[in-house]
């Protein structure tokens, strides 16, 4: 009878078991469905407006994501004035990358080359039969934005005005510019040259990622040839010492105009920003360096370079700053 008893004892623990097994995680999972889901993370604060621009067609890019950070008018077709010699410097340069050109090389520069430079156009006085090396040459056509040296530059590389101005708009297609025709390596006003700022800012990202060498040009302040001395009109440089490029240019038809980039450590995360702006058709020289300067300020002060995921197939996402991100110094 006692055997019978502990038998009994130890079937009705076997059997309390699984039901208070069963209690607590009933209890468990009330408690958990009962508990407040956490909230979501705030969404960011959009950036604010843009500031107020006097050009006609402006436009903003991040370096590094090439996000369009603000932009107006981006798609107007007009004439680029001397900002065409952004195109002019691109083939020049991957003509001395390939090796169909050399810096030491002295060019003769032609009749007219100097004939079709007009006296009210930018140039650095040079003379027929005077020959020239492709480095002083490089250095007119981008610090002193000369028409002659434009003019010497496309003969020789692409054998012919024609030649060069062909070369010129099969880089324009390759590239992404799809909005652009080039008639002139210099950018003086002739029917049919035209751009828009969208397709310069391509433009000018792609000439700066394939050669960063023409920083080291844009960036001087000066250009000496013999007894010709010019300032560099991109006035920024003298302001900004962030600021290392890249061109300006002006036409009546044009306008005052500018492809002005700067390099600034960013403060959170801690990294490089590159940012362009374009202004076209500004309505004085000096509006068109305190429109490119607003710009500038504005995408360094209200957004912020982050890593991209993978899966995004970027490296960089530009979104608006929030507190401590941005601009930490001008470097």
């Amino acid at each position: 009878m006692q055997v019978i008893r502990h038998t009994t004892r130890r079937f009705h623990s076997r059997l309390r078991f699984p039901r208070l097994l069963a209690a607590i995680t009933a209890c468990l999972t009330a408690l958990a469905e009962a508990a407040p889901a956490p909230a979501p993370a705030p969404a960011p604060a959009p950036a604010p407006p843009p500031p107020n621009i006097q050009a006609v067609s402006w436009l903003v890019v991040d370096g590094a994501s090439e996000q369009i950070l603000a932009e107006h008018n981006a798609d107007a077709a007009r004439q680029p004035a001397s900002l065409t010699k952004l195109m002019t410097a691109y083939i020049v340069l991957r003509a001395l990358r390939d090796g169909t050109l050399s810096w030491d090389e002295k060019v003769t520069v032609g009749v007219s080359d100097v004939a079709e430079v007009g006296s009210d156009e930018a140039r650095m006085y040079l003379v027929p039969g005077q020959r020239v090396t492709v480095r002083r040459l490089v250095q007119g056509l981008i610090v002193a934005s000369a028409n002659d040296a434009a003019l010497v530059l496309a003969e020789r590389v692409g054998g012919s005005p024609a030649g060069f101005e062909q070369r010129m708009n099969d880089t324009a297609r390759q590239i992404g510019m799809q909005h652009t025709r080039f008639t002139t390596p210099s950018g003086i006003t002739t029917p049919g040259n035209h751009s828009t700022a969208r397709d310069l800012s391509t433009l000018a990202l792609r000439l700066t990622r394939d050669f960063p060498e023409y920083y080291g040009y844009s960036s001087e302040q000066r250009f000496s040839y013999g007894k010709f001395e010019k300032r560099n009109k991109n006035w920024l440089l003298g302001m900004d010492p962030s600021v290392d490029g890249l061109k300006t240019g002006h036409t009546a038809a044009a306008g005052y105009c500018i492809v002005a980039t700067a390099s600034r450590l960013q403060a959170a995360p801690t990294m490089k920003r590159r940012v362009f702006a374009v202004v076209l058709g500004a309505p004085t020289a000096a509006a068109r360096i305190s429109d490119a300067a607003r710009l500038l300020n504005y995408a360094f002060s209200s957004y912020r370079d982050d890593a991209a995921a993978p899966s995004s197939g970027r490296h960089f996402i530009t979104r608006p700053a929030g507190p401590g991100a941005g601009d930490a110094g001008r470097t």
